[in-house]
C-alpha cells in the first residue's frame, strides 16, 4: 500500500521543488560566463586604426577633431569617435571575410543613431517605463488611497520608473557613471519587490516590523552600492548578488502564491509573471552579435519584459479588490 502525502505535505513538497529549481537555476547563472571577452579591442588591426585616428584628434578644425553637435550633446569625444569608427572598420572587415564578429570593450559593435549607442535597448527601456506608468495609472484610478498596500506599491512604482530611466540613460551613452546607476537601479527594483512581498506577507498592521525590514533593505542596498563604488567594481560579484536577490524575490512571491491560490484564484498572474521574468534572464546567456547592428539578446530581453509591467499592476488591482471585498464581508 502506497501512502500518499496529505494536502499540507503536498504543498510543502511543491514549495521545496520550486525552491530547489530556482537554486539550481541560480547556480547555473553564476557558473556560466556572461561575456565572450573583448578580443576585438585588443586586436592588432583595431590598435593600428586607433593609433592613426587619435593622431588626427589634434586637428580641431576637421573631423574627428571637431565632431557634429548631435554627438557632442551625448558626450562623444574625439577619442570615443575613433574607437567607434575603428570598431566598425574591423567588424566590417570580419564580415566580408567571413570571420567571427568580436566584442569591443566588453560590448558588441552596435550601430548608433544620432549619438545613441544602443537604439533598440533605449526604445525598449522607455517602453518598460511606460508600462509601469500606465499600469500604475490604472491601479490608482481604481484603488482607494487608504488601502493598506497603496503606499507600498506607490513606492515600488517610483523605484521602477527610476530603474528604467537609468537603463535608458545607460544604453543611450555607455559611461562609467551611467553604467553604475543602471546596475544600482536594477538591484533597487528587485529589493523593492522583496520589501513589497514582506509587507504583503507580514501585513501593514505590523508597522515596526515593516520599518525594520525596510531599514535592513536600505542598508543592504547602500552597502552593495558602496562596495561597487568605492572599493571595487566587480562585475562577477554584482551579477551573483543580483541573481541571488532575484531568486529570493521569486521564491518569496511563489510561496505566497502557493499559500493563497485556493482563496485568491488570480494569484496565477503573480506566479506566471515571476516565473516568466526569471526564465527570461536566460536571454542574457544567449549572447550573439546584434542583428542589423542593434538588436542583441539584451535588447530582446528588454522587449519581452514590457507586457509584464502592465500585467503586474493587473494582479495588484485584483489583489486590492479582493481585500476590499473581504473587509466588507467582515
Amino acid at each position: 500500500l502506497i501512502l500518499l502525502p496529505q494536502d499540507g505535505a503536498r504543498r510543502e513538497m511543491t514549495c521545496f521543488g520550486v525552491v530547489k529549481y530556482f537554486l539550481l537555476w541560480t547556480l547555473l547563472l553564476c557558473i556560466i560566463s556572461w561575456t565572450n571577452g573583448s578580443s576585438g579591442d585588443r586586436s592588432e588591426p583595431f590598435q593600428r586604426c586607433l593609433t592613426r585616428c587619435l593622431g588626427l584628434c589634434k586637428r580641431n578644425n576637421a573631423y574627428p577633431g571637431k565632431l557634429p553637435v548631435y554627438l557632442m550633446v551625448f558626450g562623444w569625444k574625439c577619442s570615443d569617435e575613433c574607437k567607434y569608427t575603428c570598431m566598425h572598420k574591423v567588424t566590417q572587415r570580419a564580415i566580408v571575410r567571413g570571420w567571427k564578429i568580436e566584442q569591443f570593450y566588453g560590448k558588441w559593435p552596435f550601430i548608433r543613431l544620432l549619438g545613441i549607442q544602443e537604439p533598440a535597448s533605449v526604445f525598449f527601456s522607455v517602453g518598460n517605463g511606460l508600462g509601469h506608468y500606465f499600469g500604475w495609472k490604472m491601479y490608482k484610478n481604481h484603488v482607494n488611497p487608504n488601502y493598506s498596500m497603496y503606499n507600498t506599491w506607490k513606492l515600488y512604482y517610483w523605484i521602477s520608473v527610476n530603474a528604467w530611466l537609468w537603463s535608458t540613460v545607460f544604453h543611450t551613452r555607455d559611461l562609467v557613471w551611467t553604467e553604475r546607476l543602471d546596475y544600482f537601479g536594477a538591484v533597487s527594483l528587485i529589493l523593492a519587490s522583496i520589501y513589497s512581498y514582506f509587507v504583503r506577507t507580514v501585513g501593514s498592521k505590523h508597522v515596526w516590523r515593516c520599518r525594520l525590514f525596510g531599514l535592513f533593505i536600505i542598508t543592504l542596498f547602500c552597502c552593495h552600492c558602496g562596495y561597487l563604488s568605492f572599493i571595487r567594481f566587480d562585475y562577477g560579484y554584482n551579477m551573483k548578488a543580483s541573481v541571488t536577490v532575484g531568486v529570493i524575490n521569486v521564491v518569496g512571491w511563489l510561496s505566497w502564491c502557493l499559500k493563497n491560490w485556493k482563496n485568491r484564484p488570480y494569484v496565477w498572474k503573480c506566479a506566471f509573471i515571476n516565473i516568466s521574468l526569471f526564465c527570461l534572464v536566460a536571454l542574457e546567456l544567449w549572447d550573439f552579435p546584434p542583428i542589423w547592428g542593434t538588436l542583441d539578446a539584451h535588447a530582446i530581453w528588454h522587449l519581452t519584459t514590457i507586457p509584464f509591467c502592465y500585467f503586474w499592476y493587473s494582479f495588484l488591482l485584483d489583489d486590492a479588490r479582493h481585500d476590499e471585498k473581504s473587509s466588507k464581508v467582515l
